[in-house]
């Protein structure tokens, strides 16, 4: 066995004799039945309060070293959390610094930080707590001094050993790579012992230096101060628990010397060691009777003994060990999407992203906040098999979704160790980049968002504000929620977006929005089609003659085919009123509207009888997505009216079959819609829209000829382009991400 492991267990036998010859005395001055008698919980409410505030300060001790660590490597929080957690349990089971070596390790063996710079991070984290209590029983012995309050006794002696314990800690700091050295330490030590010695005091030095800021110094003192005043009120409530009468701020005072027990060498579990000084100083420093001091410090010491094994194991679960290098380069890939309640472009999108991934050999799960399988692509949904991040509320509870987004956006905390094995994250939109971010400052997991547009809640379009966008009691709820909260939600919009690995964006008009508002550089990934080698268009005789009938509708050629939403800001009213100048040309000609119906239908239904087009347009209703592709195929004109729509997946789906377009010359159509693929109408102008169409009805031989280069055009926004591109920002985040584990499997 090395010297240095045979006097670590000599120093831990040591300190096993002195903590049983302390817990001995201890027993000599105290009667143990009436000790019992005392521990025992007169009020049980403070009890599960002082566990959650124990938690609360674990996760704030845990935010101060990342502090530390952020500037070194990217360390998750769950992580840090997990390794606190894990090495306070060692420290605690076996008190000769195991669990600050196993820290240092884990660092090491994760994240290839070096010993001597994880050993700042643990004794600058550890110098804070001891920092905080000479500062405020410095501050508490200079009010008593003052006559401003009346101080525990005994208060000098702890302030003079709260000072003497950071400035031993500090000099070693300072002075250890002097001393390391030095001809003494040379001529004692071991050279290779003395030459390591040497090598971690240095990088000991250099670490420290590197850390410390002003800005730094006054967060980690925030910190400290917040752990400091809830745990002093945790000592209130124990007094509480069993019944003695002390005052609050009395009670808080007597904390920062308590904490000092934990700095000094014990033995494990700090047995003895607790017990004498806590009886010390809740009986003479408080004035509670042996007996009471004694039995609340034992209950005490059973509270923080149960909790530091509890979060201990759980942190042995999380905090990992090397990052795993796979064979063949990163394969696990979560896709989070906001949500799958009706069948828009963004939730294609994500389905074709899945499925896609997939077929290219990744191990692909798609997360949501709510989903509804009836609703949203009820064809293609089973196969992604989408799953949401909490249990779902029953359907018949109020206000389902809204709850289920928002709960899922603030507790993902509480759920991020799921995706620890994943290799990366794709978050489309929000809230799913705003998860996703939380993912990879928990777990250092890599994250790419995808945006079809910016956040419509912080950043309306004009068309948002005139006709409104929210088209359900839930997300009117969820709207109202957050714009009480905008600063707030601006502020985690902003955050998530930026600090992406990547950032990927629906096409380049859209992308140039995005890229203004982030500031920040985006890649084109525009949406994608499903075009076929050819086939396509029809013949015209196929798409200007006969008929079909879908839902019990029966349908003429040559009809104009919408398909989208049916909210007010894609404007079908627009395509409506056209639909009756076309009809003045061609009497017979129908404008299609298949999809579930809104509460904006009606009003359009209205118009529809408004303007006598009763026969001339058709509202089918929800429709099977075969039924879909035919009345894309056998389509003579498709339409897009919104005039402020980001990209438009109809259009290009509709020229992937070889269907002309007509759309406005503004926004989204102005990048899918090509010259000679379709008509793109002066915006808002109803005359000319209606014009573009007749014209394509008009002569069948140009509307041909159109649909020719219309689906031609498709095949650059072929789903495999797109694929393409997310791939290749998926690999490159996840292998850069990866690049320390590579290192660390060659070492």
């Amino acid at each position: 066995m090395p010297a240095s492991s045979r006097n670590r267990w000599v120093r831990l036998g040591l300190q096993t004799a002195f903590g049983l010859a302390l817990l001995w005395l201890w027993t000599r001055t105290v009667s143990l039945p009436e000790v019992f008698a005392h521990m025992r919980v007169g009020s049980w409410w403070p009890i599960p309060l002082m566990i959650l505030f124990f938690l609360i300060t674990s996760v704030i001790r845990a935010r101060r070293w990342l502090l530390l660590l952020r500037t070194l490597a990217p360390v998750g929080m769950v992580r840090a959390f997990a390794m606190n957690a894990t090495g306070g349990l060692l420290n605690y089971v076996l008190p000769i610094r195991a669990g600050d070596v196993a820290r240092a390790w884990w660092l090491w063996r994760r994240h290839r930080i070096p010993g001597g710079s994880a050993l700042a991070t643990i004794v600058i984290d550890k110098a804070c707590d001891l920092a905080g209590v000479a500062v405020v029983l410095a501050v508490m012995e200079t009010a008593a001094i003052a006559g401003l309050v009346s101080a525990p006794r005994g208060l000098l002696g702890a302030v003079a050993l709260a000072v003497g314990l950071l400035g031993a800690v500090l000099g070693t700091a300072l002075l250890g790579p002097r001393i390391a050295r030095s001809g003494l330490a040379r001529r004692v030590l071991p050279a290779r012992l003395a030459s390591a010695l040497a090598g971690q005091a240095f990088a000991f030095r250099a670490g420290a230096r590197g850390l410390w800021t002003p800005g730094l110094a006054a967060r980690l003192a925030g910190w400290t101060g917040l752990a400091m005043v809830i745990d002093a009120y945790n000592l209130n409530l124990l007094l509480v628990a069993v019944g003695a009468n002390v005052p609050v701020l009395k009670a808080m005072a007597a904390y920062p010397a308590l904490l000092l027990s934990f700095a000094v060498p014990a033995g494990p579990g700090y047995l003895g060691n607790l017990e004498v000084a806590g009886s010390l100083i809740l009986g003479g420093g408080l004035g509670l009777a042996p007996a009471v001091a004694a039995g609340a410090i034992v209950l005490y010491h059973a509270i923080t003994a149960g909790y530091a094994l509890a979060l201990g194991l759980i942190g042995f679960l999380l905090v990992g060990g090397r990052r795993r290098v796979r064979a063949g380069g990163p394969r696990r890939i979560a896709v989070f999407h906001c949500g799958f309640t009706y069948s828009g472009g963004g939730e294609r999108i994500v389905i074709e992203e899945v499925l896609g991934l997939r077929r290219r050999g990744f191990q692909v799960e798609c997360y949501a906040p709510t989903v509804d399988g009836s609703r949203c692509y009820p064809d293609l949904l089973g196969e992604v098999g989408v799953r949401t991040f909490l249990p779902q509320l029953p359907r018949w509870f109020p206000f389902r979704e809204a709850i289920q987004m928002a709960a899922t956006s603030l507790l993902m905390p509480l759920y991020a160790w799921r995706f620890r094995d994943v290799d990366a994250i794709v978050g489309c939109n929000q809230p799913s980049a705003w998860i996703a971010w939380w993912a990879a400052r928990l777990i250092d997991v890599p994250y790419v968002v995808y945006l079809n547009q910016p956040n419509r809640l912080v950043y309306p379009r004009n068309i948002d504000r005139e006709t409104g966008w929210v088209a359900n009691a839930d997300y009117r709820l969820l709207a109202e929620i957050v714009l009480r909260a905008t600063r707030f939600v601006a502020w985690a919009d902003r955050r998530s977006v930026q600090e992406a690995d990547q950032l990927l964006v629906n096409g380049d008009y859209i992308g140039d929005i995005i890229r203004g508002i982030y500031r920040r550089e985006a890649i084109d990934c525009p949406a994608g089609c499903h075009v076929a080698t050819s086939g396509f268009p029809l013949p015209v005789e196929a798409r200007f003659g006969g008929g079909l009938t879908i839902n019990g509708y029966p349908i003429r050629r040559p009809y104009v085919l919408l398909t989208n939403r049916h909210y007010p800001q894609k404007r079908f009213d627009l395509a409506i009123r056209a639909m009756a100048e076309v009809r003045a040309v061609h009497p017979r000609a129908q404008l299609i509207i298949p999809g579930p119906a809104t509460a904006h239908t009606s009003v359009l239904k209205e118009l529809v009888a408004e303007l006598g087009l009763t026969d001339g347009v058709l509202f089918l209703g929800p429709i099977k997505e075969e039924e879909l592709q035919r009345l894309y195929e056998g389509a003579a004109v498709y339409v897009y009216p919104a005039p402020e729509e980001d990209f438009g997946m109809g259009v290009i789906e509709s020229m992937a079959k070889g269907v002309p377009v007509v759309a406005w010359d503004q926004a989204g159509p102005t990048v899918t819609v090509a010259p000679g693929t379709g008509y793109r109408a002066d915006p808002l102008q109803v005359g000319d829209y209606a014009r573009g169409i007749i014209s394509l009805l008009d002569d069948r031989k140009e509307n041909q000829a159109t649909g020719e280069r219309a689906f031609e055009w498709a095949r650059r926004f072929d789903w495999e382009r797109h694929l393409d591109v997310l791939e290749r920002c998926v690999l490159e985040v996840a292998r850069s991400h990866e690049q320390v584990a590579a290192e660390a499997a060659t070492a």
